[in-house]
């Protein structure tokens, strides 16, 4: 019996559906059931940016957690190594290597911490090439296409949404979220 995945399939990842709607009844769902929704509808998100993650790091030509890497400091500005490593979850010694690659490339830099010079914090390099893992993906057409169709009203709650769940997964991730 052949247990080998079949390779036509793998290499096409299926088209996520939405979330059910069993329990619909004229377009309102109870609380419980948009609950369950917008956890099967996270997930499938989750799942999609890890898609989208390695898309955009093979489109320049880096390393899934190098890219990270980059994006985390183009976001986050410079940070030391051990916040690297914590930012990412990796090991500190992991982190080095990414740090070698990012620095070889001339993508960022190393320097001294302007408030305990025994430090060294890592920054993007200001003459570095900029790194846009979505061009050339249809990224930015794609976003513009879906937020064509909401309002100013419902994409400020949109971003307010995505401002907190986005603090709401790093205190997770972090081990500091108060049950």
């Amino acid at each position: 019996m052949d247990t080998a995945p079949d390779a036509s399939r793998a290499d096409r990842p299926r088209s996520p559906e939405p979330a059910h709607r069993d329990d619909d009844t004229a377009g309102q769902r109870s609380r419980e059931a948009l609950y369950r929704a917008i956890q099967v509808d996270g997930q499938r998100l989750a799942t999609g940016l890890i898609r989208l993650l390695h898309a955009m790091s093979e489109n320049v030509d880096l390393n899934p957690t190098d890219f990270q890497c980059y994006v985390l400091l183009k976001i986050g500005g410079p940070m030391t190594p051990g916040e690297i490593a914590s930012g990412l979850k990796l090991a500190t010694g992991s982190v080095t290597g990414v740090i070698d690659r990012l620095e070889a490339r001339g993508l960022v830099r190393r320097a001294r911490h302007t408030e305990d010079r025994r430090k060294v914090v890592v920054e993007l390099d200001e003459d570095a090439e900029v790194i846009e893992g979505g061009a050339g993906l249809g990224m930015r057409e794609a976003m513009i296409a879906l937020h064509d169709s909401y309002s100013e009203e419902q994409l400020e709650l949109i971003a307010d949404w995505l401002n907190r769940i986005g603090s709401a997964l790093v205190e997770v991730a972090s081990g500091n979220r108060r049950t």
